[in-house]
């Protein structure tokens, strides 16, 4: 008989890194909020698990336990067909999900994911009635005519092999299932890029036209970032404040700024836009998109005014 998922021991970064599985389940504190973590696309090796240390960090920043359920989809089908051990089609791996909630007794629960795993954020936010949605550059549909209709053709061989032979079941509008959905929807965070991904060459970013479709529904957040590209995740890690805007929308925290030092090159392009006429507010509101605190950014450009 498999152990009650109150008696798993806690998962460590080795397990993460090298489990073979495609559900990975913490030590479980009844009452404590619930995070499930649903892990990005990777066409050469099997999809690592996500989020699993910044939620530690979370948790060594606020004091408090998060329970934790990490997935991937190994198939990389925007978890519309098999999770192994969880279910075959989106209900099934739902069904499967809301047991385990039944068993954590969780306070709330919190999904997240980028790119493929925000589409799986938003879908199981939506499907297990979860209180709030983190989705980093989702999509908001996988309808291979609607993908053409808004030329975005980035994944759009997925979307036709789910079409050409469909599961079980399926959500292949995510604005329609919000609109269709029973109950309260989800607090949904779109955190997303509007810069250009120069690999599309488009004049747009398609991720702020997904974001606004989802905005649509309803009871979201818009949380766009202008020298992002799709990859907004890794422009947060790189601009140091993804642990501040986890720590604020999951545990309503407030932590300080890591501390970014504004280089000699940021320095020069200060001086030369200056020059060229940009207001010194406009520079700070600049230099804060790239991460930069407030007060470093107001003196980098104060140093250039003198």
């Amino acid at each position: 008989m498999p152990p009650s998922v109150t008696d798993l021991p806690a998962l460590d970064n080795r397990r993460v890194k090298t489990s073979t599985e495609d559900v990975l389940v913490d030590r479980v504190i009844p009452g404590e909020i619930l995070v499930i973590a649903f892990g990005f696309v990777s066409w050469e090796t099997r999809p690592d698990f996500d989020f699993y240390g910044r939620l530690k960090k979370l948790e060594q920043a606020s004091g408090r336990h998060i329970n934790k359920i990490l997935v991937r989809d190994s198939g990389n089908a925007w978890y519309h067909r098999r999770v192994d051990g969880l279910g075959m089609h989106p209900d099934e791996t739902a069904a499967s999900l809301r047991a385990l909630i039944r068993e954590i007794k969780p306070s709330k629960v919190i999904t997240i994911g980028q790119s493929m795993g925000a589409y799986a954020a938003v879908m199981y936010g939506m499907l297990l009635d979860a209180q709030q949605v983190l989705a980093f550059g989702p999509l908001s549909f996988l309808d291979p005519q609607q993908a053409l209709l808004y030329h975005d053709r980035r994944w759009l061989s997925v979307m036709r092999d789910l079409a050409a032979n469909p599961p079980v079941s399926g959500y292949y509008d995510l604005q329609t299932l919000g609109r269709n959905k029973a109950g309260a929807l989800p607090e949904m965070h779109i955190i997303f890029g509007t810069k250009p991904d120069q690999a599309t060459k488009e004049s747009v970013n398609l991720d702020a036209m997904h974001a606004h479709r989802l905005a649509a529904v309803g009871n979201c957040t818009l949380h766009p970032y202008p020298y992002s590209g799709h990859a907004v995740v890794q422009h947060l890690i790189d601009t140091k404040r993804i642990n501040a805007l986890l720590a604020r929308i999951i545990m309503n925290l407030e932590i300080a700024e890591e501390a970014r030092e504004v280089t000699a090159d940021w320095h020069k392009w200060i001086a030369e836009n200056l020059k060229l006429g940009s207001s010194p507010q406009e520079l700070i509101d600049i230099l804060q998109h790239h991460g930069f605190s407030h007060a470093s950014a107001s003196a980098a450009v104060a140093s250039k005014r003198l």
